[in-house]
């Protein structure tokens, strides 16, 4: 199976252009034909199982809010893929929704066509599908997926609407200390160095960067942007984002602060997950897997297997040492009440109104740190270049006054 583009004639002589997936091209030229399209040219540009790519959290949510309105009504699914395909924007969107189209006209279920994205779909995602597709209540799954996916993004838009101010401050400072560096400190300093006045080491010495930056500006803002891109890309990757992660964990506010929001998600995966009827031990394993702190993802191995041995879920995580006494509270509570997806839905609220929370500590930290470097930065420079200038001044007062130097 491939993915192919194709551009064809419509009914009324115009050109259209898109993905399609099939076996071969003689097989891409057939199903165009049944769409009433005149195939132009056909052009294979993706072979394999497994394709490599992300969506926007957002399409991810849409997608799934389309498939859960489709199978409640009762619409064919592949008639309604279709259409969602012709209005969506984004092209590897539409790969995945070619492929579905395609793959479920040949009689396959969609668990095993999202195993082709693993970059978009994640195990939760399929092993609820596949819960789904096995119950047959799969409108029933994609509404709690898209519960989840929204319950995410808001959290993950949080985190970002925090840390925007401070980030927005601390790229002032960075704009103020270049336009002071290569712009209002060269000039200034060539003034005063050919004044041959007595100036203060510091100063001197600034002026004198300053002056030698302002000759290479040009390959230093190379350099710059190019350093900021290779940062950007280097993020994306997994092991960088690990280490990243070990960096910067460590630090009691931001520790705080991880953990909750690995919290957060578990308890609001694990509870959709036992919710759709998956085996508790499955869903820890894929609750546990899909954290980013270390010492839970070791838990992926061990809790299960305890809950295999007879023993109950909360003795399992207090067992761990790890998880917060709140949630192991709960946790017992919901077992001995057999609410035990409704209780960790009410946890998985709570620890979002903690990052919420947490995230204001941190931004009220933050806020009055990077105000005082760019007061601190701006204040030496300020004073850099008062100091020569009093030093002027007092040199005219005494030479203008009477009994100075003739």
């Amino acid at each position: 199976m491939a993915q192919f583009f194709y551009k064809a004639l419509t009914n009324d002589k115009k050109i259209t252009q898109g993905t399609i997936t099939g076996k071969s091209k003689e097989e891409v030229a057939s199903i165009l034909s049944k769409r009433s399209l005149v195939p132009l040219t056909i052009r294979s540009f993706s072979q394999g199982a497994v394709t490599k790519g992300t969506i926007p959290q957002i399409d991810k949510i849409t997608f799934c809010r389309y498939i859960s309105v489709m199978l409640t009504s009762g619409l064919p699914l592949s008639d309604g893929i279709e259409v969602m395909r012709a209005e969506t924007k984004h092209p590897f969107m539409r790969r995945i929704l070619a492929d579905m189209t395609y793959s479920l006209e040949q009689g396959q279920q969609l668990s095993t066509i999202f195993e082709r994205y693993p970059d978009v779909f994640e195990s939760y995602f399929l092993t609820l599908t596949r819960a789904g597709e096995v119950s047959g209540k799969l409108a029933e799954v994609f509404h709690y997926i898209e519960l989840e996916l929204k319950a995410e993004y808001s959290l993950q838009s949080k985190v970002k609407g925090a840390l925007l101010y401070p980030m927005i401050v601390f790229i002032a400072m960075l704009g103020i200390g270049f336009m002071m560096f290569f712009f209002v400190l060269p000039q200034i300093g060539k003034v005063f160095l050919n004044l041959n006045l007595p100036l203060p080491t510091i100063t001197k010495m600034l002026f004198q960067l300053s002056i030698l930056l302002s000759k290479f500006m040009i390959p230093i803002l190379v350099s710059v942007v190019a350093l900021a891109i290779g940062t950007f890309f280097l993020l994306k990757n997994k092991h960088i984002r690990t280490f990243l992660f070990f960096v910067v964990s460590p630090i009691p506010i931001i520790k705080n602060l991880l953990i909750k929001v690995d919290m957060a998600r578990f308890t609001r995966i694990f509870s959709t997950l036992i919710r759709s009827a998956v085996p508790i031990t499955e869903a820890l394993e894929i609750s546990l897997l899909s954290l980013s702190w270390p010492d839970f993802r070791r838990g992926a191995k061990t809790i299960p297997n305890d809950i295999r041995k007879g023993k109950t879920l909360s003795s399992a995580l207090k067992e761990q040492h790890i998880f917060p006494t709140l949630m192991i509270q709960m946790v017992a509570a919901g077992e001995k009440s057999a609410s035990l997806d409704t209780t960790l839905a009410d946890l998985a609220t709570y620890y979002e109104g903690e990052v919420e929370e947490e995230l204001k500590s941190l931004t009220q930290i933050l806020e009055p740190v990077l105000m005082l470097l760019v007061g601190v930065g701006v204040g030496a420079m300020i004073l850099s270049v008062i100091a020569p200038i009093y030093s002027v001044v007092g040199s005219f007062q005494n030479a203008a006054s009477p009994g100075g130097p003739r």
